[in-house]
């Protein structure tokens, strides 16, 4: 069963590069560096079941920031490119210290930048409400997804609800800009009673 989970996993991360593309360009890149570090998780976890939690430990931290200035990304503008780097950089050594056994330093990574996706999500409520709620819900997946792996390690559930985040952020950030949405709404409002 752990093995059907970590193909689903390799799939969403397929579906999530694919479906990627219609992302802003910034964004995409992310999204795509995102899911090629989700494959490592699932790769583990079929090819070499022992090292797949020291696999996790690293990859979920990097990755968990990478969504997060994704979204960011995404939703508003661009992070500068010294706070991404940042960002990264800091990611980068606490999921180097979750591999070789410092667990905390990988968890203070991940869950922050989980919450901060969720809080990013949350102000775009109002522009973007059915992606804003798509995200939002990503997130809470992938908080479920770092307890469950707090609890039980690399096994189904976490996978699941790994897979879950990584496609529910990525059809959140792949939808079109509402401005756009709006315009396209208004001029077909005008064309429909005769007006140009």
């Amino acid at each position: 069963m752990l093995s059907a989970a970590a193909l689903l996993l390799l799939v969403a991360t397929v579906a999530s590069w694919l479906v990627g593309a219609a992302a802003r360009p910034a964004a995409r890149v992310q999204l795509r560096f995102a899911a090629v570090l989700f494959v490592a998780c699932g790769a583990a976890a079929i090819g070499i079941p022992a090292a797949a939690p020291a696999v996790v430990l690293l990859v979920i931290p990097i990755a968990t920031a990478i969504l997060a200035v994704a979204a960011q990304t995404g939703f508003d503008h661009p992070l500068t490119p010294a706070l991404s780097s940042l960002v990264l950089a800091l990611a980068s050594l606490c999921g180097i210290a979750g591999a070789v056994g410092f667990v905390f330093f990988a968890l203070a990574a991940s869950v922050p930048a989980t919450g901060v996706l969720f809080l990013v999500s949350l102000r775009r409520a109002k522009e973007a409400r059915i992606a804003a709620v798509q995200c939002g819900i990503a997130a809470l997946c992938l908080i479920a997804a770092q307890s469950l792996f707090v609890l039980e390690g690399v096994d189904v559930p976490f996978l699941l609800f790994l897979s879950a985040g990584l496609l529910g952020v990525t059809l959140a950030l792949s939808r079109s800009d509402p401005v756009i949405e709006q315009k396209a709404i208004a001029d077909l409002r005008g064309a429909a009673i005769g007006r140009h």
